[in-house]
C-alpha cells in the first residue's frame, strides 16, 4: 500500500533531522549547519554536513546521506516504508505495512531468535525447571522487572529441547545451526542444543533485533559463559551489547561507559546510570572503534578490577587514545566487578562513584606504570617515558595542564622535567573541524547552460510543464540534470511548490549531491519564457545547425539537377535526422 503524500509530508515536517542525526552520532555546530563523522564510512575529518533549514543531511565524502527518510533508511538498513514507520511513531502516525527492515534470510533467523528467547523466558519465570536459576538471578539482586523486560530465560538441561521445539515451528536444523542455535556433530552431521542448563540473557543489535545470547551456567560448568558463535546476524565485531538502549542516554551525556561483563550491564541498568554498554570480548574490532568514534567524544572504561580487568583496561585505553578521544577510567575497587560494587555498596553510592569518581585514563595509567616500577629506578624511567610519550595525543590543552601536574606527582619528579620528555606539543582542540568541500570537475560551457535551466525548472512548476517535452536527453545531455528533470516531473504531479527534502524521495541518491548543489545555485526571481526559449535553442543546437542544414539543402538542389536519385535519397535522409534531433 502507498503512503499518502500528505503523511510522507507530516512526518518529514515533524521530525526535526538534526536530532535524528544526533542519535546517532556527534554533532557540532558550524554556522547555521552542523558537521559531524560521517556514520556510513571511516573518516578522521568530519564531512558529514546536517542543514536544519533545508532538513537534509549530506555526506561530501561517500555521498550519502538525504532527508530524514533516506539517513534512517542508509543507517539502520530499511526500506522507505520501515523509515517511515519508525519515524511516524513518535508522532503517532501509524504507518500500515509489513515491510521487513533487514533480508528475509536474516528475518528467519531474527524470527527464530525471538521465537526462542520467548520460549526460555517462559520457562525461567513459569516452570519448575526454573525455579532454580530465577532464584540465582533474584539472590544476586536482579528485579522481576528486570528479568521480564530483558527477557532473560532458562535453557533446560535437555539435549534437543531447542531443536524439537524449532521443529515444531516448521523450522529446520541446518537453519537453526546456522542461526547458531544448534551445535552439529561433524562426524554423523546429527544436531544438538547448543545451549544447555544456561541462563539465557538475549542480546539485541543496534535495530533492537534479538540476534543472540549470552548464556550462564548455574551449576558451575564451563565455559562459565557460552556465546553465540559468528552467525550472518550475529557478528561480534560489529555489536555492543545494550547499545539499543543506551544510545540515546550516550548521545544526551556524550559518553559512553564501557564494562566487560553482560550482567554487569543489567545489573548497572536497574540504577539511574543508562549510558552503558558491554563489549563483545575485551578486543575491540574496526567497527566497533569507528562506532564508538561517531557515537560520543568521550569513552569511559569499567572494566574489573582484577589483574585481568586493569590489563585489559591498559589495552583498550592505549587503542582509544591513539584514535584522538577522550578517555576515562571508573576505577572498580580491587578484586570487584560493577555488579559486586552494587551489591556490596547500593545504588546510590554507584551512581555516586559514577559521578564522581572518573580517572582521565592517563591518570589511571600512570599508578599503574608507577606501582609497576616499584624500586626498580631503570623501569621507573622508561614507565616515565612511556606516559610522556602518551600526553602528545591529548589534544585540550587544559587537561593536559592538569595530567602534566597529576602524573608528576604521581611518580615525584618535578612538572617541567615531566614537560620536556613529552615528544611533541599539546594541541588545542579546534573549535571547528574543517570539512573537506566537494571537488568539481571543469564544467563546459553548454554543461553550465544545461545547469542553469535545471536550476529553473527546480523552482518553476509551470515551466516545467510547460516544457517538459523539449527537455529530453537531446537537449539535456548531462545524464544527472535530465534525470532530475525526469524525477522533478513526477514530484510537481503532487506537490506545487519544490522542497529540497521532499524532493529527494523521487530521485536516485546518487543524485543527491547535484541537487544540492543546484538548489544553491542563485538566480534571478523573473525569469521569462524568451530567456528560457534562448537557452532551448541554443541547447537543442538549432542555432547551431542552420549551416549545416543550409549546406544540405545546397547539395539536395544540385543532386535534383544532376537526377542523381541515390543522393538525392541520402540527403534527404540526413535532413530528416536533423529536424528530428533539434526539433527544426
Amino acid at each position: 500500500m502507498r503512503i499518502p503524500e500528505e503523511t510522507i509530508a507530516k512526518i518529514k515536517d515533524e521530525t526535526d533531522i538534526t536530532e535524528l542525526v544526533a542519535s546517532y552520532i556527534k554533532l557540532e555546530r558550524r554556522g547555521r549547519n552542523y558537521v559531524g563523522l560521517c556514520p556510513f564510512h571511516d573518516e578522521k575529518t568530519p564531512s558529514f554536513s546536517v542543514s536544519p533549514d533545508k532538513q537534509i543531511a549530506h555526506c561530501f565524502g561517500c555521498k550519502k546521506g538525504g532527508n530524514v527518510f533516506q539517513f534512517l533508511m542508509e543507517i539502520e538498513n530499511v526500506s522507505f516504508a520501515e523509515a517511515a514507520q519508525k519515524l511516524g511513531e513518535p508522532l503517532n502516525i501509524k504507518i500500515d505495512t509489513q515491510t521487513n527492515d533487514v533480508a528475509e534470510s536474516d528475518m528467519t533467523l531474527i524470527r527464530m531468535h525471538d521465537y526462542m528467547t520467548d520460549l526460555y523466558h517462559h520457562l525461567l519465570m513459569n516452570t519448575n525447571e526454573g525455579e532454580k536459576p530465577l532464584q540465582y538471578m533474584l539472590d544476586r539482586g536482579f528485579s522481576p522487572e528486570l528479568i521480564r523486560s530483558e527477557k532473560i530465560g532458562f535453557a533446560p538441561n535437555m539435549s534437543y529441547f531447542a531443536k524439537n521445539a524449532l521443529l515444531e515451528q516448521g523450522y529446520n536444523e541446518e537453519t537453526a545451526y546456522q542461526a547458531g542455535l544448534l551445535s552439529r556433530n561433524e562426524e554423523n552431521f546429527s544436531y544438538y542444543d547448543r545451549f544447555v542448563g544456561r541462563i539465557m540473557i538475549p542480546i539485541k543489535n543496534h535495530q533492537g533485533h534479538h540476534v543472540g545470547f549470552t548464556a550462564r551456567s548455574v551449576d558451575g560448568s564451563e565455559p562459565k559463559y557460552l556465546n553465540t558463535p559468528e552467525t550472518e546476524i550475529f557478528k561480534k565485531r560489529e555489536l555492543f551489547f545494550n547499545l539499543h538502549d543506551a544510545r540515546k542516554y550516550v548521545r544526551k551525556l556524550d559518553n559512553i561507559i564501557l564494562m566487560e561483563g553482560h550482567l554487569d550491564v543489567l545489573k548497572v541498568k536497574m540504577t539511574k546510570v543508562k549510558h552503558i554498554v558491554a563489549t563483545m570480548g575485551t578486543e575491540l574490532s574496526q567497527e566497533n572503534l569507528n562506532l564508538l568514534e561517531r557515537l560520543a567524544s568521550n569513552v569511559t572504561i569499567m572494566f574489573d578490577g582484577d589483574s585481568a580487568g586493569r590489563n585489559a583496561t591498559l589495552k583498550v585505553g592505549d587503542i582509544l587514545l591513539q584514535r584522538g578521544m577522550n578517555v576515562y577510567v571508573q576505577k572498580i575497587p580491587d578484586k570487584m566487578d560493577p555488579d559486586e560494587y552494587i551489591e556490596t555498596y547500593g545504588d546510590k553510592q554507584f551512581e555516586q562513584f559514577i559521578d564522581e569518581r572518573q580517572l582521565h585514563y592517563l591518570h589511571f595509567k600512570a599508578e599503574m606504570l608507577r606501582h609497576d616500577a616499584k624500586e626498580n629506578d631503570m623501569k621507573f624511567s622508561k614507565n616515565l617515558n612511556i606516559i610522556a610519550g602518551d600526553l602528545k595525543y591529548v589534544k585540550d590543552r587544559i587537561a593536559a595542564e592538569r595530567l602534566v601536574t597529576s602524573i608528576s606527582s604521581i611518580f615525584g619528579v618535578d612538572k617541567n622535567v615531566l614537560s620536556k620528555k613529552i615528544p611533541e606539543p599539546v594541541q588545542q582542540t579546534q573549535d571547528y573541524y574543517p570539512i573537506d568541500e566537494p571537488v568539481h570537475a571543469q564544467l563546459s560551457l553548454r554543461q553550465k547552460k544545461e545547469r542553469y535551466v535545471t536550476r529553473i525548472m527546480m523552482t518553476n512548476p509551470s515551466y516545467l510543464m510547460e516544457y517538459k517535452d523539449n527537455l529530453d536527453e537531446y537537449v539535456l545531455t548531462y545524464k544527472p540534470y535530465y534525470d532530475i528533470v525526469r524525477g522533478l516531473c513526477v514530484y510537481f504531479e503532487t506537490h506545487d511548490v519544490f522542497d529540497l527534502s521532499l524532493a529527494l524521495n523521487y530521485l536516485d541518491p546518487a543524485l543527491t549531491d547535484t541537487l544540492i548543489e543546484l538548489d544553491g545555485m542563485s538566480i534571478h526571481e523573473d525569469v521569462s519564457h524568451s530567456e528560457i526559449n534562448d537557452y532551448l535553442e541554443d541547447l537543442s543546437g538549432i542555432r547551431n545547425s542552420e549551416n549545416e542544414k543550409q549546406e544540405l539543402n545546397r547539395k539536395l538542389e544540385i543532386a535534383e539537377q544532376e537526377n542523381d536519385i541515390e543522393l538525392q535519397i541520402k540527403l534527404t535522409q540526413e535532413l530528416i535526422e536533423l529536424n528530428r534531433i533539434y526539433k527544426m
